[in-house]
């Protein structure tokens, strides 16, 4: 069986939260379909196959998000960094930040539901976020993708995982968070390709260097996906 409905009626849902209840650090994705799917294969199955484990498993963590809010709870949803935390108290800032798995918790002005600093950086990776919770809850996704592709998106998603700590460094480098995407990556660098390119500004020949590498980088990982 490969639909939607016959791997959804596999999962444990019980199981589940209550891994995500009791969890203390984040955890990987892996991890997840382990507990939530005991018929997973996750050594020898096909790219095809992983690929729908992890759609229905992140269909599922999706649904939780706000069965967690009316707890004043955060589900923060990472292929390697999934976890479950406290809102900070009102007033206090909810940018949550993905390396340090927790938020800012600054004091916010006028009832803000962001500090001053995380204020002026939302952009549109916040869309981002809205458009990969918008995928997972669609379960027509679950069979859009081919063998093909889905060989691609696997071989991507390993790539990535092989390069981790310099595709953090990288981001780190234009300033963006984990999980962008190839449009806001070439926005990003369009815009401080127009303020920092050696031939408009004088002075940052070696820091533009760094970023345009940076960037080939990234939208090779990404675009591998």
């Amino acid at each position: 069986m490969t639909s939607f409905s016959s791997y959804l009626s596999k999962a444990d849902l019980l199981a589940l939260k209550d891994y995500l209840d009791n969890m203390r650090e984040p955890v990987w994705e892996c991890e997840l379909i382990r507990v939530t799917f005991a018929d997973a294969d996750l050594i020898s199955g096909s790219a095809l196959e992983m690929y729908r484990w992890h759609f229905v498993l992140f269909h599922l963590l999706y649904l939780l998000v706000p069965e967690y809010a009316e707890q004043n709870r955060y589900l923060h949803i990472h292929f390697m960094r999934t976890c479950l935390r406290d809102y900070p108290a009102a007033g206090r800032c909810r940018h949550f930040d993905d390396e340090q798995a927790e938020f800012c918790a600054a004091l916010c002005r006028n009832d803000a539901r962001y500090c001053d600093f995380h204020l002026a950086r939302i952009d549109e990776t916040g869309i981002d976020r809205l458009s990969d919770r918008y995928f997972y809850l669609d379960p027509a996704n679950f069979t859009a993708l081919s063998a093909q592709n889905a060989e691609k998106f696997m071989a991507g998603a390993w790539k990535l995982l092989q390069n981790y700590e310099e595709y953090r460094r990288c981001l780190a480098i234009l300033d963006l968070p984990e999980g962008v995407s190839i449009v806001v990556l070439k926005k990003r660098f369009r815009y401080l390709a127009r303020t920092m390119h050696p031939d408009i500004t004088a002075g940052h020949h070696e820091e533009f260097s760094k970023i345009n590498t940076a960037y080939r980088n990234l939208l090779n990982w990404l675009s591998a996906g």
